[in-house]
């Protein structure tokens, strides 16, 4: 399981979820946007496979987390 954009292959509880999901590659909705320059317009009605979790840094040094969606690479490809 890797970002389509990055190439970064998912780690622990999220690569579970995205094994879970039976995704090879996904991407963020502000990926799709901005790196592969699909309009949102395109990607209205696609469903997410996942909901990832990633744990910021805040102004007190305590780790929050911030979850976000992803969708399967393929199906957002194929609305191009």
């Amino acid at each position: 399981m890797i970002n389509y954009v990055t190439g970064k292959e998912y780690t622990g509880m999220n690569a579970e979820a995205l094994a879970a999901a039976g995704v090879d590659a996904v991407v963020t909705f502000k990926q799709a946007t901005k790196s592969l320059g699909i309009a949102g317009a395109k990607l209205k009605g696609l469903k997410a496979c996942a909901k990832l979790v990633m744990f910021k840094e805040d102004e007190d040094g305590e780790k929050k987390p911030r979850f976000f969606s992803v969708f399967d690479a393929s199906e957002v490809l194929a609305r191009v």
